[in-house]
């Protein structure tokens, strides 16, 4: 007697509207070993990157942020570095402005702004190469805070800077200007911006006058020869005429003070400090959008 046939249950394969259900409700990707299996929009052996923005923009836009970080990290090098030989003094570097603190606190504050502007490209160099969210995200946060001060300090320069007063700088000068032969830096730098600026102390030539430390030098000398108005450019033109200048003639002697004169000259070319002071800003506000891009693709 043959052996009788085992039972075997069957199944009716499914309909064509279940499986196309399954794949619409998402129930397929949920299944074990489905899910790692199907595409991701926009995965091309990588980092999952959203639709629609391409890979060679983010290529591009990551080599910019990474150009820009390096010449930012340079520059706050330098500027570190120059604050570090400022601080430090070498060859009596202080004696050009006599209020030390004054130029300690420049020295310091140079200081300051180069390792903060090498932290910043350390931080976007480091995010864009290693594709770092956490390191875009500092280095968004930090740019933004330097921009936000930048405005402020335009804001307050232009509110407060009428208030600088010429007796400030005139008590400087009357206290430590040695002369024309004044070997000390703090003389020679007076007697260049006399000379350059085609101007006779902060307001005029009185202010080498009776109680000054250039007549406890000088006695009967009234004013510098750097006073005196030349024939040539700078140092190398010789004197119209020593006698004349010190008999204050017309034409011999410069009668406007260098605070006036060096005024007057910073209007005439303010262009130029603001056009650079607004390409800084537009440097800034493309690194904060740099990174903001790159953060918002990035894993």
């Amino acid at each position: 007697m043959a052996d009788p046939v085992p039972h075997q249950s069957f199944m009716p394969p499914p309909r064509e509207g279940v499986s196309r259900g399954l794949l619409d409700r998402g129930g397929v990707s949920n299944l074990p070993g489905v899910k790692a299996a199907l595409p991701v929009p926009g995965r091309v052996g990588g980092p999952a990157v959203p639709a629609g923005v391409p890979m060679g923009v983010l290529s591009c836009v990551k080599h910019l942020m990474f150009a820009f970080n390096v010449l930012v990290f340079a520059g706050g090098t330098c500027l570190a570095g120059a604050g570090v030989w400022v601080a430090v003094d070498p060859a009596g570097f202080q004696d050009i402005v006599a209020a030390k603190p004054v130029l300690s606190a420049g020295a310091y504050l140079l200081l300051a702004v180069g390792i903060a502007l090498a932290l910043l490209g350390f931080l976007g160099c480091c995010g864009a190469l290693r594709r770092s969210r956490p390191l875009l995200l500092a280095f968004f946060i930090l740019v933004s805070l330097v921009f936000l001060t930048q405005l402020v300090g335009a804001g307050l320069f232009l509110v407060h800077w009428k208030q600088i007063q010429p007796e400030q700088f005139l008590s400087e000068l009357r206290r430590n200007y040695r002369g024309d032969e004044g070997a000390e830096v703090f003389s020679t730098a007076w007697n260049t911006l006399m000379v350059t600026f085609s101007c006779c102390g902060v307001l005029g030539p009185e202010d080498f006058g009776n109680g000054s430390r250039f007549q406890e030098l000088h006695p009967g000398t009234p004013w510098p020869r750097a006073c005196c108005a030349r024939d040539g450019l700078l140092q190398a033109g010789e004197l119209l005429g020593w006698e004349q200048c010190r008999e204050r003639s017309p034409g011999y002697i410069h009668e406007q003070g260098c605070f006036s004169a060096f005024g007057r000259t910073l209007q005439k070319y303010v262009s130029l400090p603001g056009t650079c002071s607004l390409a800084v800003l537009g440097i800034e506000i493309f690194a904060m959008f740099f990174a903001f891009c790159l953060y918002y693709n990035f894993d």
